[in-house]
């Protein structure tokens, strides 16, 4: 069976931020970046994706700066009306980007999830970016279940 996964761990930090190593794997692609990160913007984040999907479309948040040293994004949307849930997740590595642009890896990829692996993720998160050590994983539907949506 695949290992489908947003994996957010902690792995450095100081009084006012801490550094996150980023890992998702949708079955097929996979990635992995470290991007700094401040409590108070995961916490808001957190709070926001508390519920989700019901009564919200789609949240987003990012960590980083796009084409710069390193940047996170994870998008939730909902998927048609089974509650099913898709994640767009972009990232890139964080490497210097002054000499050229193409030594630079970015990937972008989809995780479909369902709303009750978002609750888990969220109060883990939630309690990441509280207590600033720890890891918080959002865990993405088998493939045998992934056709029904």
């Amino acid at each position: 069976m695949e290992d489908k996964y947003l994996r957010f761990e902690i792995i450095w930090k100081d009084e006012d931020m801490f550094e996150l190593n980023v890992q998702a794997n949708n079955g097929r692609y996979s990635g992995t970046t470290e991007v700094y990160e401040v409590s108070d913007s995961l916490i808001d984040f957190a709070n926001e994706l508390s519920g989700f999907p019901f009564g919200k479309d789609e949240i987003s948040h990012a960590c980083g700066k796009k084409d710069s040293y390193a940047y996170f994004e994870m998008r939730f949307y909902k998927i048609g009306p089974t509650g099913k849930c898709g994640v767009l997740i972009t990232m890139e590595e964080n490497v210097a980007t002054e000499y050229r642009k193409e030594e630079k890896d970015k990937i972008s990829l989809e995780l479909i999830v369902e709303p009750n692996a978002i609750d888990t993720f969220q109060k883990a998160l939630k309690s990441l970016a509280e207590k600033e050590e720890g890891i918080a994983e959002l865990r993405g539907i088998s493939s045998f279940t992934s056709n029904i949506i």
